[in-house]
């Protein structure tokens, strides 16, 4: 029988509504998600592989051709099956056990729509204030991060990228860290701060290759991602901040050339 939920609250008001439900403990859900991580990547290989990307489906941009909008596509595609896979893995391992998908993954609703406007507002005064540190204490190029992505979200495949980094990139990635992962670890000696340390980490991990004052930003939103899962118990929000912060960066490169 399904727990009571308890009731929502507002970001800044009244006790944090956040209750790990979920079979699984630590160990396991940590092996499970490297498990889906890696089948993941063994399945996108695989139809990389087979052509099915590589070619491109009938109406994508750059099918039938090589070269750099081949490529784009090709890249995006594989992505996408990546993505795929990790959600329908997630979904599927938090069903084991005795588990609820709605539950362990805290997909209950987040309450009013105020809600996810203040959660919105609050994403932007932080990355407001994580500009002006970057330009004020790191002397990298702040867009050195921006600049490799230029082509791929500017191109033809741009449409394809928005899907894939606006949606699928927040689905997949708040479902399986903040979503199934945090929960089992949350029910640890580490609390919710410890479990949002370590999953915010692990996040940062598949963003390797970025610079450091990248890491360090992509680290500092995981943190405030669990945070609104914390105050609101529902991994909506995040994930809808998610795909509107990813979503913008997409529409910002393609429309807003970067300085030089």
């Amino acid at each position: 029988m399904a727990l009571s939920e308890p009731p929502t609250t507002g970001l800044f008001r009244g006790p944090p509504s956040y209750q790990p439900r979920t079979p699984w403990t630590p160990v396991r859900a940590s092996l499970a998600t490297v498990v889906i991580v890696s089948a993941a990547i063994i399945g996108a290989v695989l139809v990389l592989g087979s052509g099915t990307v590589a070619d491109a489906p009938a109406g994508l941009p750059g099918r039938g051709r090589r070269g750099p909008a081949g490529d784009d596509a090709a890249m995006l595609g594989t992505l996408g099956v990546w993505q795929v896979i990790v959600v329908a893995l997630t979904v599927a391992a938090s069903a084991l056990l005795g588990g609820r998908p709605r539950e362990v993954l805290a997909l209950r609703p987040a309450g009013s729509g105020a809600v996810y406007l203040q959660a919105v507002l609050l994403m932007v005064a932080l990355q407001v204030a994580v500009s002006i540190v970057q330009h004020s204490l790191i002397a990298d190029d702040v867009f050195a991060d921006l600049r490799p992505m230029v082509r791929l979200l500017g191109g033809e495949a741009w449409l394809l990228a928005l899907l894939v980094v606006g949606i699928g990139a927040p689905l997949s990635e708040e479902l399986l860290f903040r979503g199934f992962l945090l929960s089992a670890l949350a029910r640890s000696r580490l609390g919710f701060a410890g479990a949002a340390l370590v999953t915010s980490a692990a996040w940062t991990a598949l963003h390797a290759g970025y610079s450091t004052a990248g890491m360090v930003e992509v680290f500092l939103i995981g943190l405030f991602f669990s945070w609104l899962l914390w105050r609101t118990g529902s991994l909506r929000v995040a994930i809808f901040c998610h795909a509107l912060y990813n979503s913008l960066i997409v529409l910002v490169i393609r429309h807003v050339p970067l300085p030089g």
